[in-house]
């Protein structure tokens, strides 16, 4: 077994599971939204993606640490622009009701 690779991989599902824990007990934006269902569902395949690669270290005894490393990393890329994704999204969303609640009391405003 390498265990400069099961180091690695521990730390990278360690990461993923303090991620997801914060979601849960967190105060931010992220964390008592509208959308932290996503964020929290976006946190969960991420951990699951870290585990697997731990997973992968644990049984495969020769697996390189530059996988593990590269796997672990693109999995993180992964969630990070899936939540970045989420929240641009959700973001112009709310401002484009926004415009249209606006405009639909300027038109009704007009017709009074």
């Amino acid at each position: 077994m390498n265990i400069a690779a099961v180091i690695t991989a521990s730390a990278f599902a360690v990461l993923s599971l303090v991620i997801l824990i914060y979601l849960f007990i967190g105060k931010s934006q992220f964390c008592t939204g509208k959308y932290k269902a996503f964020y929290r569902a976006c946190c969960g395949v991420y951990v699951s993606g870290a585990l697997l690669v731990l997973l992968f270290t644990l049984i495969m005894k020769g697996l390189p640490v530059a996988f593990v490393i590269i796997s672990d990393i693109t999995v993180l890329c992964v969630f990070i622009f899936t939540a970045g994704l989420i929240f641009f999204l959700t973001k112009s969303m709310i401002e484009a009701a926004e415009k249209a609640a606006s405009k639909n009391e300027e038109d009704g405003k007009k017709d009074s």
